[in-house]
């Protein structure tokens, strides 16, 4: 069984990719347009030959389209037929339906949310009755665990997305008459990690290049230098470095997937597409570190961080290795991504423009790169303040 950290990074990395799109993305088919205003489109009719007919509408602001959008929807459900399905027959229908137009780690993660959250507190809810007031009583029963254990304002948000969208889904396809949920997005109120000092990077690329004939040592050098995520660089071959051109490649991710259908703990390890079509890449390599790649180089098809009983490192085994390395040059233990996040923040602090930046960490557009992986530094901070009011003292 995964931990409930592993489930919410999991759902963490689900949720930006899912949510935030190139169109800004930010509820159920509705989008910001590029000349700034939003729109919603609702499902009207299925044609023989395929094809679908939408409706648009349009507005100011999200909420000004949500809200046409539910007038809409309930004109159109005033025709809809009634439905006796509870609320987990409507997350079955969704997942059978939908299995096919997602990767195997998102259908897992969907089936594993549905499991665990829905089908032992609410699966029996008559699905027509299960209104907005319903829902929201709902998401803050499941805040708090039996435990006193809180569920992350992530995973929470993500428990709640899951069920709009079954909920829409088997509205639009099969003409039921089931309440639009909506809700709004939980704010977490928490402390954001602070970025490893330059201090302790330095003692850490020290201990890398020292040791640069150990695979994982090359691995993290790898990821230091370019900002890749952990799956993809547990998925990565020599093969996927392109010498003559001196540019890393990539096109695979690695992932833990539970296996459903077998033994309550039973997962596998999957090699699939990266998590969004922007994060295939291609990304080139500083002489520093290619010079270091062409002295180490290996066959095509061998992994390049090896295990030492397969022939690659899984995600959890890497991490395991690195915060033992952070052990061994005595620093204080940050996670792995940190190191994503410190890439970005150093390329911004050294002028690197941010639409170059959001290309090599494959991001679909640049606010998440601002967003998400660009920090300031106590220090850059305290250069900022001093810079300003420098003339302020007599």
């Amino acid at each position: 069984m995964l931990s409930d950290s592993t489930e919410d990074h999991r759902f963490r990395s689900w949720q930006r990719g899912r949510m935030r799109g190139s169109m800004a993305k930010r509820g159920l088919n509705i989008y910001k347009r590029k000349d700034g205003r939003w729109e919603g489109r609702i499902r009207q009719a299925d044609f023989a030959d395929g094809r679908k007919k939408y409706h648009s509408v349009y507005g100011h602001t999200y909420r000004e389209v949500r809200e046409k959008m539910a007038t809409l929807a309930a004109e159109q459900n005033s025709g809809a037929k009634s439905c006796s399905l509870s609320v987990g027959e409507v997350m079955e229908i969704w997942l059978r339906d939908k299995r096919h137009d997602w990767k195997e780690s998102t259908y897992a993660c969907y089936k594993q949310l549905i499991v665990r959250h829905i089908s032992e507190s609410i699966a029996d809810r008559r699905a027509e009755s299960f209104d907005n007031l319903s829902f929201r009583k709902y998401l803050d029963s499941i805040r708090k665990k039996g435990d006193g254990a809180k569920i992350s304002a992530a995973y929470l948000n993500c428990i709640g997305t899951v069920i709009r969208q079954a909920f829409s889904y088997v509205t639009a396809e099969y003409q039921y008459r089931l309440p639009l949920l909506s809700g709004k997005q939980v704010r977490e109120e928490g402390k954001r990690e602070e970025l490893p000092s330059d201090k302790d990077i330095r003692k850490m690329l020290q201990y890398l290049y020292a040791n640069a004939e150990d695979s994982t040592c090359l691995g993290i050098l790898l990821a230091y230098y370019t900002g890749i995520r952990i799956g993809e660089l547990c998925a990565l071959t020599w093969g996927d470095i392109d010498f003559e051109e001196g540019v890393l490649k990539i096109s695979k991710n690695m992932q833990r997937v539970k296996e459903f259908g077998q033994a309550d703990s039973e997962t596998s390890i999957k090699i699939q597409t990266p998590k969004t079509v922007t994060s295939k890449r291609c990304i080139p390599l500083p002489e520093s570190l290619f010079s270091v790649l062409k002295e180490k180089r290996q066959s095509a098809e061998q992994y390049l961080i090896t295990g030492k009983r397969r022939a690659f490192a899984e995600t959890r085994t890497v991490q395991y290795r690195f915060a033992a390395i952070l052990k061994k040059c005595g620093i204080a233990h940050f996670k792995f991504h940190m190191l994503r996040h410190y890439f970005a923040s150093l390329c911004i602090r050294r002028g690197c423009d941010v639409k170059s930046l959001s290309e090599i960490l494959g991001h679909a557009n640049i606010q998440i790169t601002l967003n998400l992986y660009v920090h300031s530094t106590m220090q850059q901070k305290r250069r900022l303040m001093n810079k300003v009011f420098e003339t302020e003292v007599a």
